[in-house]
């Protein structure tokens, strides 16, 4: 992530300010100042890379100029406590060559303020030499009133809507992360708090001038004290997020790893009871074969004779012509057909007794199959229980040491937090608000 930063403030008489000063300074030029009589001299400044004044199509053009715009500024505001201009101040991505920083810069300005009707003096400053290196910032300040013919008319109240500012906070975000995408950079920003985006930091404060030039000298500043401490709290926040991290992966591993366990146990199993149940389907066709073999030892040969003569008899039936004849007159015939329905009955008692055997030996299997299932169920259902009882035990294994680590790092503030009850879950320290500003 690379670093944001947006404010914006007003120039107040108020405040003893002069706009014209604060141009000069900008810019790094020399300006009189005509209302007070005074010349703001910043030639010798040094570190303005880039300095012009942006404005609308219908801007007169005296007003392009640096010195007698912010001078009819002053002339145009009459209070003592006038509010002369916006300054909006906005760090620069090192990440972008000097080139791409100023383009990024008008294309922003040009579409946020100058298209509303501002006029924008703009200054982009390089780094200075003792400081951070990345410190590429530029300085916007902004018109406050209408243009109006050759001059400026009423002061634009809308402008000064709060919802402004947030939506420049975000439109600079993303004309930064577009920047970036052209550039084929893989940094990215993000006007968020720190809180909104879900990192738990403290937020620095800004250092300007007065402050960076107190820590060139060694000279104490609260400011400075105060960034020391939150720098180092965040550090000490990070290595407990480190820690958690690590837990989490801990605790998510030993829950794997147990799955994997519960898993095998069923597996194992499954496999047996499924061997168990082949077992039982080998052993029963074996017992079919068998009573198969049995039945016909005993009623085989018997069955097959007397079906034999069964046959030979119904052919027998079956003479016609004068042999059919001759069989009706000596009564043969009858004698047959009565002797073929003792045969048939024959037939159907024994092919039902072999019949009654068979189904005897099906409900005694099915019996069988029925009652090892029934065991099987009951088997797999102990095995559910007691795996359920390990999983809740290496819960509350999990969870006690997330407790642990929990108290090890807790501090007064959180002393009515909790972590979550989730094994596979730590609680999620609160946010404290926006990103450290460089």
């Amino acid at each position: 992530m690379a670093s944001y930063r947006f404010s914006a403030s007003l120039i107040k008489r108020s405040t003893g300010r002069s706009a014209v000063a604060a141009a000069a300074y900008r810019s790094g030029e020399q300006l009189q100042d005509m209302r007070y009589g005074e010349t703001h001299d910043y030639t010798r400044k040094g570190g303005v890379l880039h300095a012009e004044i942006m404005a609308p199509e219908n801007t007169p053009a005296w007003m392009l100029e640096r010195e007698t715009l912010w001078n009819a500024v002053e002339a145009v505001e009459r209070r003592k406590d006038a509010q002369l201009a916006r300054e909006v101040q906005l760090s620069l991505p090192h990440e972008l060559d000097d080139g791409q920083r100023v383009e990024l810069v008008r294309q922003f300005v040009r579409d946020q303020f100058v298209a509303e009707g501002m006029i924008a003096d703009v200054a982009i400053h390089a780094p200075h030499r003792q400081g951070d290196q990345r410190n590429h910032h530029a300085h916007v300040m902004l018109t406050l009133r209408e243009l109006t013919g050759e001059g400026f008319g009423k002061k634009v109240r809308d402008w000064n809507d709060r919802g402004n500012i947030d939506r420049w906070r975000e439109e600079w975000a993303q004309a930064q992360n577009l920047a970036f995408e052209r550039a084929g950079v893989e940094a990215r920003v993000d006007h968020r708090s720190l809180e909104a985006q879900g990192i738990d930091r403290e937020p620095e404060q800004h250092e300007g001038p007065n402050v960076t030039a107190m820590r060139r000298r060694d000279e104490p500043s609260r400011v400075a004290e105060e960034n020391d401490r939150r720098r180092e709290a965040n550090a000490e926040r990070a290595d407990m997020h480190a820690e958690l991290l690590h837990l989490r992966r801990e605790i998510e591993r030993q829950r794997e790893r147990f799955e994997w366990w519960a898993k095998q146990k069923q597996a194992e199993l499954d496999s047996a009871q499924a061997l168990t149940r082949l077992d039982q389907s080998q052993e029963h066709d074996r017992a079919a074969s068998q009573l198969e073999d049995r039945l016909a030892d005993f009623y085989g040969q018997g069955l097959r004779t007397v079906k034999a003569e069964a046959r030979a008899t119904a052919e027998q039936l079956d003479i016609g012509g004068w042999r059919g004849f001759l069989r009706k007159l000596t009564g043969r015939e009858e004698a047959d057909r009565h002797r073929l329905e003792q045969l048939k009955a024959t037939i159907r008692d024994t092919e039902r007794r072999m019949q009654e055997a068979r189904d005897r030996l099906r409900r005694q299997q099915e019996a069988e199959l029925a009652r090892l299932r029934e065991l099987q169920a009951q088997r797999r259902k102990e095995q559910e229980l007691g795996l359920e009882r390990a999983r809740e035990r290496k819960a509350e294994e999990l969870k006690t040491r997330q407790q642990d680590w929990w108290q090890r790092h807790r501090t007064p503030e959180q002393d009515n937090s909790r972590p979550s009850s989730d094994w596979s879950k730590a609680q999620k320290p609160k946010d404290r608000g926006h990103e450290p500003e460089r």
